[in-house]
């Protein structure tokens, strides 16, 4: 990562935003999980129109989706781009569901059949990290609970990574600014049009993906591309912009107009806020790092497993999943995901050769 990259990344908001996103995840699944309600704060506002991890989710396809561009673009090769992608994902991922097993044991229902025995111990293994087989749960394992999955959070890493090579398509066109903003602004219209005419065919689709769920997903993480094509730093418009955003979300809120409207308008805020700085973003990727991605990982296994120990009320399952997943997110970070990164030289090196 070059100096300026580094420089860039400590003075704006994006991670600040990536663990604000996190923790929305965490405030649903914990009214959700402790059976308080099936919605959150947020919903109850909003009368269900909008809930805490709606926001938490959309948000990281739309950062996801705007960082994402931008490495393309900084690639020099499609294997480059590959390789970056791929161990910013899976490094993580494998260690977070193999800890996940490990925590499992000391729950698994000792009257069936023995763990190391049971295939469904390494086919949850096998089937999480490969992204595209569904398994969330282990029979006999949180089955008196209100969710019985291990880790209900991993459905939508497959989704993401999907995302990642759907933008392969613009890489002979990066150093073209111009072309790229046309394509991905092509393709981001195309996605919304698919549905709005077409969101009853796109359910139907079930495998070897859910598509409508691709299609939802990839607008914001396309949203976020087709804002990385602006010039924000001459764009004079861009607070009125902000104004706009703004105003329409809280109209769709209030009307409850369909939710596509909020794909342009909060891709908007999001991003210019993310590209905001501040201090607390500085000192977060100074002495934290970025611990959103491991805060994702875990919390839902932590708050299962809580809840089966501990039984806590909701407010205290949101505040110990809280910090214990900023706690393993920290972690993660320094000692697996930012190692993983570091490897990439070693490969494209070997790519070189």
């Amino acid at each position: 990562m070059s100096k300026e990259t580094i420089n860039a990344r400590e003075v704006n908001n994006f991670d600040v935003l990536r663990i604000v996103f996190a923790w929305f995840v965490v405030i649903s699944h914990s009214y959700f999980l402790n059976g308080a309600s099936i919605s959150d704060p947020l919903g109850w506002a909003t009368d269900n129109y909008l809930i805490f991890s709606y926001i938490g989710v959309k948000g990281f396809f739309v950062i996801s989706g705007y960082l994402i561009f931008q490495s393309l673009t900084r690639s020099h090769s499609l294997m480059e781009y590959l390789t970056k992608r791929v161990l910013r994902i899976f490094p993580g991922l494998v260690v977070a569901v193999f800890l996940t097993l490990v925590a499992t044991y000391f729950v698994y229902p000792k009257k069936d059949i023995p763990y190391f025995l049971n295939q469904e111990i390494y086919s949850y293994f096998l089937d999480n990290i490969m992204l595209f087989i569904s398994h969330f749960d282990i029979p006999g394992v949180f089955e008196n609970m209100r969710s019985t999955a291990l880790n209900g959070s991993l459905w939508t890493i497959k989704f993401e990574f999907l995302c990642y090579l759907m933008l392969i398509f613009i890489f002979p066109f990066k150093k073209k600014r111009r072309t790229t903003a046309l394509l991905t602004t092509l393709l981001l219209i195309s996605l919304v049009a698919l549905q709005f005419f077409y969101s009853d065919w796109l359910q139907t689709i079930k495998k070897p993906i859910q598509l409508d769920l691709m299609v939802e997903l990839a607008s914001y993480f396309l949203m976020g591309s087709v804002l990385a094509c602006f010039d924000w730093e001459t764009n004079a418009y861009k607070k009125s912009m902000l104004y706009i955003s703004i105003a329409l979300i809280l109209v769709a809120v209030f009307f409850r107009l369909d939710r596509l409207i909020l794909i342009a308008p909060l891709g908007f805020v999001i991003i210019w806020f993310g590209k905001r700085k501040s201090s607390t973003a500085a000192w977060i990727h100074k002495t934290i790092g970025d611990p959103s991605y491991g805060m994702y990982l875990y919390a839902f296994p932590i708050q299962q497993f809580m809840i089966y120990f501990l039984e806590p009320n909701t407010m205290v399952l949101l505040i110990s999943s809280t910090v214990l997943s900023v706690l393993l997110g920290i972690i993660s970070w320094h000692l697996v995901e930012k190692k993983a990164l570091v490897l990439k030289r070693y490969f494209l090196k070997a790519e070189k050769k």
